[in-house]
């Protein structure tokens, strides 16, 4: 059951005004959406740690193919975090899901309102 809370997910973009310096920032891409909290199991994090790569958060959400590993995102928490992997899948009564593993971002971008 999806009830865990809400999060969004941006994309990471140039926000600067046009000619001037670049600056990355966030822009919404989905949400805000449910999410289910789910176990970072010890295989994931060994796993994870293996590849240099810190688990922070398991985030199951309904299926959206939009997302990419490239995205931020932010959780009822008001933390930001890169989605280092998603995951297609089904949960217990065969709906289609994808869950997301986030690792906590330690500098932070601006979000914007724009998309």
């Amino acid at each position: 059951m999806m009830d865990d809370g809400l999060c969004s997910i941006y994309k990471v973009k140039n926000v600067a005004e046009k000619g001037n310096k670049p600056v990355k920032g966030l822009t919404k891409l989905v949400g805000p959406v449910c999410y289910e909290e789910r176990t970072v199991g010890i295989t994931r994090y060994y796993t994870a740690m293996q590849a240099h790569v810190r688990v922070d958060r398991v985030l199951r959400i309904w299926k959206n193919t939009e997302i990419s590993s490239q995205d931020v995102c932010i959780p009822a928490d008001g933390q930001q975090y890169t989605i280092q992997q998603i995951q297609h899948t089904t949960d217990d009564d065969g709906l289609p899901v994808s869950d997301l593993t986030l690792e906590r971002l330690e500098v932070t971008y601006d979000v914007t309102r724009s998309t």
